[in-house]
């Protein structure tokens, strides 16, 4: 599959991103882990998003303990 998707910000063809841990917070406080995706030729923020992979593993951690 060829890729054609650019960065917004450097107009470079994008086929990798760097992903960096980021905290989404509710009001003040930090809430739930999130990764934010950014172009790995000018660091502009793609996307941010709940980190799939923490979020399961606090459900199962929440569930383990009983809740």
């Amino acid at each position: 599959m060829l890729n054609t998707g650019k960065c917004p910000k450097c107009e470079k063809l994008l086929t990798n991103v760097k992903v960096e841990h980021v905290d989404i917070n509710e009001g003040f406080s930090p809430k739930w882990h999130g990764v934010s995706l950014v172009c790995p030729f000018c660091s502009t923020i793609l996307s941010v998003a709940i980190d799939p992979v923490a979020l399961k593993t606090d459900m199962v951690n929440e569930v383990l303990k009983g809740g």
